[in-house]
């Protein structure tokens, strides 16, 4: 009886002694975590279905903007894994693998290289530099570049296809790419926003799915980057859609001096799109 005891006690140790390995190794590998987290990091991603140039009966290009600042976008910003982080990295050193392309402007055609992308958004300024105390008129401006920080960005803008798809009688969104944005400061003066580059939704998306992101309602069950864009968990304003002139809302000549009246115009494209898939069925 007593070589049973002993037995069992001695079994029970061993299980305890190699729980506490697993649990260390875990902590070790996940932070703060005590068990082994894989199911964001061995996500796939699931293809789209197919689309036929025959069944797409309607498509709206649309731009609009995400900006971080507001509520239910703060979790863009989360400190242990911020988007501005994994887009930066991505296009720069590559966020494990290679670097994603980073075009230049929205037609997706010509593209920065990572030196270029690491150039850009630095602010430039003029100082005032004397080398000699004792000589204090002798003095030259001398113009330095501040570097840029990836922290800045709070907005980013992305392109999207608005599509109506007759075979499957769906009218759904495809995000096409997105843009980090920064304001474009040179010598002193403000020149605006600016998109530091564009990534080919394709291209991130291979990133975006093995990122987590927060989730405020329960830590054993966090999205991914990918799952928050493709399901519209943020919130966004419409910036511009396709034109004949190609021109954002805000550069139209009625737009320019009004910003109120862009916001309402933005609003009106939003539910133009809204409505018109609501016309397609009759009750």
């Amino acid at each position: 009886m007593n070589k049973v005891r002993i037995l069992w006690s001695t079994s029970i140790i061993l299980l305890a002694v190699l729980c506490s390995s697993l649990t260390a190794d875990a902590q070790t590998e996940y932070g703060d975590f005590t068990y082994e987290k894989k199911v964001i990091k061995e996500r796939k991603i699931i293809p789209y279905p197919p689309l036929r140039e025959a069944d797409v009966m309607y498509a709206m290009r649309i731009h609009r903007v995400i900006d971080t600042r507001e509520k239910i976008n703060v979790i863009m910003k989360w400190p242990r894994n911020p988007l501005y982080r994994i887009i930066y990295e991505s296009a720069t050193t590559g966020y494990g693998s290679a670097p994603v392309t980073a075009y230049s402007n929205d037609s997706l055609i010509s593209f920065y290289t990572a030196e270029e992308v690491l150039s850009r958004g630095g602010e430039e300024e003029v100082i005032e530099v004397c080398p000699d105390p004792d000589y204090p008129d002798y003095c030259y401006d001398s113009t330095v570049i501040n570097p840029f920080r990836p922290s800045d960005i709070t907005r980013y803008k992305i392109m999207e296809d608005w599509i109506f798809d007759k075979q499957r009688s769906m009218f759904f969104v495809r995000i096409i790419a997105i843009a980090p944005l920064f304001d474009h400061i040179f010598a002193g003066v403000d020149l605006g926003e600016k998109e530091l580059f564009w990534t080919k939704w394709d291209d991130i998306k291979k990133v975006l799915v093995s990122q987590e992101i927060f989730n405020r309602h329960n830590d054993a069950m966090r999205l991914n980057y990918l799952d928050f864009f493709e399901m519209r968990m943020f919130t966004s304003y419409v910036v511009k859609e396709s034109n004949a002139f190609d021109n954002a809302i805000a550069e139209f000549e009625e737009f320019k001096t009004n910003p109120f009246e862009a916001l309402l115009e933005a609003e009106k494209i939003k539910s133009q799109l809204f409505e018109w898939e609501h016309d397609l069925w009759s009750w």
